[in-house]
């Protein structure tokens, strides 16, 4: 086993050295290792003496099994077997030094086994070996009620101590990085530290009066409260009044005085170590009072005034060395850090591309003047025609105001229709030019170039116009997504308490979060195992009355865990949609399309897109807008900027393929009725009020005619109240026009379900014979959620 030859190869080296130059150096890890060769030793040796009950001692055992299978454990073993025999005698220590050569001889066995590095493999086995051992001495004895259940005891107190100590001694044996003691090793060496001080109790001095292990308890019970507060004094008090207590066999008497002293220690710690002293021996000198009846228990008063005098004495180095053992490992919450680093990384990424964008748009800005002015048409065409005429002379030069005005007066009309003709000059111009045939054809030609020229540049400017503001988008984007990672969540402590109380009344495990998001609204999130219990909707409304507001859970999404539970404050307004549509006649497919969804945060989101025309490709164009639109909304893109990229990319799509398409967009704030109609070339809104029905237009283009600066969406916003309608609609319901007949059908419905209005619109066009173009109905009835 990899054990068995690390150890040959070290005696082998060893004895080579010895051999070589006639002495053994000891280096500096072999002296290390010495130490805690020796470390071990003592603390076999000390536990072994740790008796409880009158004679039952298995914290040498543990201290062998819970020390390996190398020089550590052989140590340790060496230890308790001299502890054993010393305190105990030969005839009741062989017992416990049979169980720990067993102990260690299992551990050597099975080191390199992985049944081995359970947590509960070497702890079941000290137990399991000390009941072996002790069955036999036992049953000497016979098995009285009494002894059974000490023995029993023993076996638990054997296992329990093997797994404490093995923590105890994890923060140098497994060499971690850390700067403190997590919670369960702390705990590991206190009660490490309180069996060592039950055998230190039985050394006495000065005629029996003073016990070593008391003292030093109560020296150890003064600089903890006195170094690291209340909470830290009150427990090593009661840890060490409990290995008292078992050491005396008696009441509890010293796990109640040196757990009150700790206690008020700590509490007046920071007006200074004299007083801190008094404040030690007066609470024990009530302790004994209270045991007057008792029996007074004098001796611990001259115990704690001696160790209240070194307790004077020791420097101040010492109690921060004592602070530090005490130290607790920290809680590495790097979170905060992470979303700072990614908020900064955001904001720069988000103002490299606001600067490009700017640089950009700078570069491309028209430098002066070109050749799309439209006076270069006839100066190409006379450097190519009347160049080798006889009256260029008398044309361009003594008649250069006569032939300018003339062409001057063409240009308009040319400009119009896109190409020139004979009648759009003068009689005198037409008919004294030798080569106006060929003079007007390459007119033609230059006016052709230039309008090509012309459109490609617009083009051009357009597309370089779409590239900046879509840096700009993306640098908004970037910055609102940094903006939300340096928002921070406000928690709220006290329903987080009750809801754990909740849960525990409830049998439930996990770990519950209760806290505020951006906006102010409560959110509560809940992990861990079987929380099926809390998806009833009985549960929901006690949850609901546990917070003292309304809630809802949070539909599971995509990727979400299935052990986590998501529950967010209820919106206090809903909404109920209808929708009714009708393709065009003879067509297979609807050029509409529409879609309404809802966020996390109480948004309410209305599409409706109509593509050019109709049929599949009409069908095709809608059915992108809507999901490229719904996917930036349900990112968290801001609608207006959503609206601005979707038009910019559907311009560029519109380079190769001709199409483009209407887009109506509703958002509704359903926790504060707050609204917004969102519109590229979309037929009206309509929106009832009471008995009011008003009208929503705009102006825009459909999304993808226009990529330029004019490429901005209508905005209109409105406030929504409980019983409010409204009411998108493709152009085809009206079939382009008046729409008295809808406002008024509007006005006049009085049903509860949105759907049968919108059916009687489309149904509607049918007797009005416009069914001509797709027809699409949808209705928003918007509603107090009931609680």
């Amino acid at each position: 086993m990899a054990t068995k030859e690390k150890l040959k190869t070290r005696a082998a080296r060893a004895g080579e050295e010895m051999r070589s130059t006639g002495r053994l150096v000891l280096h500096a890890p072999a002296l290390v290792r010495t130490t805690e060769c020796v470390m071990r030793f003592l603390l076999g040796a000390v536990l072994s003496g740790a008796e409880i009950f009158g004679g039952y001692a298995p914290f040498g055992l543990a201290i062998v099994g819970a020390s390996g299978s190398g020089l550590d454990g052989f140590s340790a073993l060496l230890g308790a077997c001299f502890g054993y025999l010393s305190f105990q005698g030969f005839t009741e220590g062989l017992r416990y030094v049979a169980a720990a050569i067993l102990v260690f001889s299992v551990s050597f066995a099975f080191y390199d086994i992985r049944l081995y590095r359970k947590v509960w493999f070497m702890p079941l086995v000290t137990a399991l070996l000390d009941a072996v051992t002790g069955f036999v001495y036992l049953s000497k004895k016979g098995w009285f009620t009494e002894d059974t259940i000490f023995f029993a005891t023993e076996l638990l107190l054997a296992a329990s101590a093997v797994y404490f100590f093995r923590t105890a001694f994890s923060p140098w044996t497994q060499k971690r990085e850390g700067t403190g003691l997590t919670m369960k090793q702390t705990v590991s060496l206190l009660i490490l530290g309180g069996t060592v001080l039950i055998t230190l109790s039985k050394i006495t001095i000065l005629g029996d009066t003073i016990s070593l292990g008391r003292f030093a308890a109560a020296l150890a019970v003064m600089v903890t409260g006195y170094q690291c507060g209340l909470g830290a004094g009150a427990a090593v008090g009661v840890t060490t009044g409990l290995a008292m207590d078992i050491a005396a066999g008696g009441a509890p008497f010293y796990s109640m005085a040196y757990g009150f002293a700790g206690l008020m220690t700590g509490v007046f710690r920071k007006q200074g170590k004299l007083f801190a002293a008094l404040t030690y021996v007066l609470s024990n000198a009530v302790a004994v009072l209270w045991t007057w009846s008792d029996g007074l228990q004098i001796a611990i008063l001259y115990e704690v005034f001696i160790a209240s005098v070194l307790f004077l004495l020791l420097p101040e180095r010492f109690f921060r060395w004592a602070g530090a053992l005490t130290v607790t490992e920290p809680k590495r919450d790097t979170t905060s850090k992470a979303r700072a680093y990614v908020k900064e990384r955001l904001d720069a990424t988000a103002e490299a591309f606001r600067a490009l964008g700017e640089s950009l748009r700078t570069t491309f800005a028209p430098a002066g003047p070109n050749d799309n002015d439209a006076a270069v048409v006839f100066d190409r065409a006379a450097d190519r025609v009347c160049r080798k005429c006889a009256l260029q002379s008398s044309c361009w030069q003594r008649d250069y105001v006569t032939t300018f005005n003339a062409l001057n007066d063409a240009l308009p009309a040319m400009m119009d229709r896109g190409r020139g003709e004979a009648a759009d000059f003068p009689a005198h111009f037409s008919n004294r030019c030798l080569r106006f045939s060929a003079f007007l054809n390459a007119a033609n030609e230059e006016l052709t170039a230039l309008l090509y020229r012309r459109q490609y540049k617009a083009r051009l400017q357009e597309n370089r116009s779409a590239v900046c503001r879509e840096y700009g988008a993306l640098a908004e984007v970037l910055g609102a997504a940094a903006a939300e990672f340096g928002t921070e969540l406000s928690p709220d402590p006290l329903r987080e308490k009750r809801l754990k109380q909740h849960m525990t009344a409830l049998g439930l495990e996990g770990d519950a979060a209760v806290f505020y998001d951006a906006a102010g609204r409560l959110r509560i999130e809940v992990e861990g195992p079987r929380l099926d219990g809390l998806k009833t909707d009985g549960e929901l409304k006690k949850l609901s009355a546990l917070m003292n507001m309304p809630l809802r859970q949070v539909v599971k999404e995509e990727g979400r865990r299935a052990d986590r539970l998501v529950f967010a404050q209820a919106e206090p307004l809903m909404a109920v949609a209808g929708v009714a549509a009708r393709k065009k006649d003879g067509q297979t497919v609807s050029g509409d399309t529409g879609a309404w969804f809802k966020l996390d945060d109480g948004s309410l989101y209305v599409l409706l897109c109509d593509g050019m025309g109709s049929g599949p490709e009409a069908s095709e164009d809608s059915t992108l807008a809507v999901r490229l639109l719904e996917q930036f909304l349900r990112a968290g893109v801001a609608p207006e900027t959503a609206l601005r990229t979707l038009n910019s990319a559907l311009a560029l799509r519109g380079e190769e393929r001709a199409g483009f398409t209407t887009i109506d967009l509703l958002r509704v704030d359903l926790f504060t009725g707050e609204a917004a109609v969102y519109k590229y070339g979309a037929a009206p809104t309509y929106v009832r009020k009471g008995e009011t029905v008003s009208r929503i237009t705009g102006s825009a283009l459909p999304a993808g005619l226009s990529a330029g600066e004019g490429g901005a969406p209508d905005v209109i916003a409105l406030k929504l109240e409980a019983g409010d309608l409204v009411l998108l609609v493709s152009d085809g319901v009206t079939g382009g026009g008046d729409d008295i007949w809808l406002r008024q059908a509007l006005g006049a419905f009085r049903g509860d379900s949105p759907k049968d209005l919108a059916c009687a619109l489309i149904d509607a066009g049918d007797e009005r014979d416009v069914g001509v173009d797709d027809r699409t109905a949808l209705v928003l009835c918007i509603g107090a959620r009931n609680e």
